[in-house]
């Protein structure tokens, strides 16, 4: 796989977004940051406190000390004052780090998840499950952490280097001058890092939705594969995806690890070089045994200091990359307004009076596609019809009932809710998903219980409103033979329940919405004849003040309604 480096502009502009998106965790970011300082404050202190102390007790005459104390117990409290201190600043930024970074990833993966459960559906189904789920996981947590660790270590480690750097240059500037050998190196490495890290922190995480995608499929479909005897199969292919995820991991270790030993090479000649001029100084009886020990640690803290901020490279560059892909969702197109005034009164005025629903030369085209899904198509119906619509599959069938719904929308024409008279009428969009009622050709169920199923289409239903909708889909029978009835447990995607209890659980549910109008994509294609044949007579009865829209390919459906059309690309033809 080639490796494209990332302009170094392009990862600017992402380092921007992240800033962006911690603009409002501003001020606690600051006092996280401004207890850090403190915190090193202190450290800086406690060496100068141990220089204090060894040349108090070694009687230096070439002692020249920062801090100076006039007894031995002076300077072991201040030292136990400082490290006590320390260690306090310490555990509470730890507290306050940790609650920043909670607070930011429950709120940024909360809004993350609004703009994409509010984005354009031909848009969010580009996406799997699995590779959404790792964004909504593991980018918003390294994204999270980057807002507490990047910024605030960079702005700490900054003071803690010019802190050590300038005791150092006050006490002997040759020594300061050495210590600096390292920087441009480190520099220049640092941007050939940052570049060509980028896209192999991309190609990692792409390597990771993937797989995470591949285990979600097959979790879901763990009958199907063994039905088929693909157990085999899906575990080699998991193993094949294990394989280059190692391989893309590799290359990037090898890269990272050539990189930084040159820095830690180079950094480790001066360390040595900076020891010797102290060695040499403490020789020519320039400086103090005290004075030495206090270079040998501020040297660590330069040089950690200026590591540290070369090793964020690695988290910035998982930083930016997760942010592009938290980005990619959030600059997704949205959904028309999902609440608007005008539907709202036109929704109170004509919930309970006749309607109509019609198409006046609909067309559509998939984006990414070259031919009409639909093309020109004109259809209508009012309250009171039953209306079967058919058709060879890919004909167009389920493209209306998303048009129905403005899961899409139209790319000429226009589909619209009307007045029975004529009067009145409002364009079909997202705000008008109220009318609707639906009845998937797969049936969705939640891991919670039945009766929390039910009432996520109306959350104020009753438990007797919950039963009467359950005996209009012959459901009732089956539900109360349950240990705990409409609160039974129901496990992800409906496991516990035959395909046909789950189509007449679905047709409770958007029975229970009481909705103008109600779509049914082969609400029946799982019930026995008998079954079905009691379900769509319960149907007529409970529906003859709404319109009832039925994909079918069986005849029994027909027997019920009032309106039959065949759908092809080019035309909805009425049939009966």
């Amino acid at each position: 796989m080639k490796i494209r480096e990332k302009k170094t502009s392009e990862i600017i502009s992402e380092l921007k977004n992240i800033a962006a998106l911690s603009r409002r965790y501003i001020s606690a970011v600051i006092t996280y940051t401004v207890m850090a300082v403190f915190s090193i404050v202190f450290g800086l202190l406690s060496s100068l406190v141990s220089q204090s102390l060894i040349d108090f007790v070694t009687k230096s005459q070439h002692a020249d000390n920062l801090l100076e104390f006039k007894s031995i117990q002076g300077v072991i409290c201040a030292a136990v004052f400082f490290a006590v201190f320390r260690i306090v600043f310490s555990a509470i930024n730890n507290r306050v780090a940790e609650k920043i970074k909670i607070r930011i990833i429950t709120e940024l993966t909360a809004d993350t998840f609004d703009k994409f459960i509010c984005s354009n559906w031909e848009y969010t189904s580009d996406f799997t499950s699995g590779d959404i789920l790792n964004r909504f996981n593991s980018d918003v947590a390294t994204v999270s952490a980057s807002v507490t660790g990047i910024i605030p270590t960079v702005i700490t480690k900054i003071f803690q280097f010019g802190g050590a750097f300038a005791i150092i240059f006050y006490y002997d500037p040759i020594m300061a001058a050495i210590a600096l050998v390292t920087i441009p190196l480190s520099l220049i490495c640092s941007r050939f890092l940052v570049r060509k890290m980028h896209q192999y922190a991309k190609d990692l995480k792409k390597m990771s939705s993937k797989m995470m995608a591949f285990n979600s499929d097959a979790l879901l479909n763990m009958q199907y594969l063994k039905s088929f005897g693909l157990v085999t199969v899906f575990c080699s292919k998991l193993r094949e995806l294990q394989r280059e995820y190692i391989r893309l991991s590799l290359d990037y270790n090898k890269f990272s690890i050539i990189v930084t030993s040159i820095i830690s090479f180079v950094t480790q000649i001066v360390t040595y070089a900076c020891f010797g001029w102290g060695v040499y100084c403490l020789w020519a009886g320039a400086i103090s045994f005290g004075t030495l020990v206090l270079f040998i640690q501020l040297y660590s803290m330069l040089s950690g200091s200026f590591s540290s901020i070369i090793n964020i490279v690695p988290t910035l560059i998982n930083a930016v990359a997760a942010s592009e892909r938290i980005t990619e969702i959030r600059n997704l197109p949205m959904d028309d307004e999902l609440e608007n005034p005008e539907t709202e009164q036109f929704f109170d005025k004509y919930k309970n009076l006749p309607i109509s629903l019609s198409f006046d030369n609909v067309s559509f085209r998939y984006k990414e596609e070259t031919d009409d899904a639909l093309n020109s198509i004109s259809f209508e119906c009012e309250t009171g019809d039953f209306v079967a619509l058919t058709g060879a599959s890919g004909e167009g069938k389920t493209t209306m009932l998303r048009l129905f719904l403005s899961l899409i929308k139209p790319s000429e024409g226009n589909c619209s809710i009307q007045s029975r008279d004529k009067n009145e009428k409002i364009e079909l969009g997202p705000s008008t998903r109220k009318f609707f009622s639906y009845v998937p050709q797969k049936n969705t169920m939640f891991g919670d219980t039945l009766a929390a199923n039910m009432r996520m289409v109306k959350p104020d239903a009753t438990d007797t409103e919950i039963e009467q909708a359950l005996k209009t889909a012959c459901a009732y029978d089956f539900v109360i033979k349950e240990k705990n009835g409409i609160y039974c447990h129901v496990g992800d995607g409906g496991t516990g329940f035959s395909e046909g209890q789950m189509q007449r659980l679905s047709i409770a549910r958007a029975l229970l919405r009481d909705a103008p109008i109600v779509l049914f994509d082969e609400a029946t294609s799982a019930l026995d004849i008998d079954t079905e044949h009691q379900v769509l007579e319960n149907l007529a009865e409970w529906g003859r003040n709404k319109i009832c829209i039925f994909t079918t390919h069986r005849s029994s459906v027909f027997e019920v309604c009032n309106k039959a059309y065949m759908v092809t690309d080019t035309d909805c033809i009425s049939i009966l």
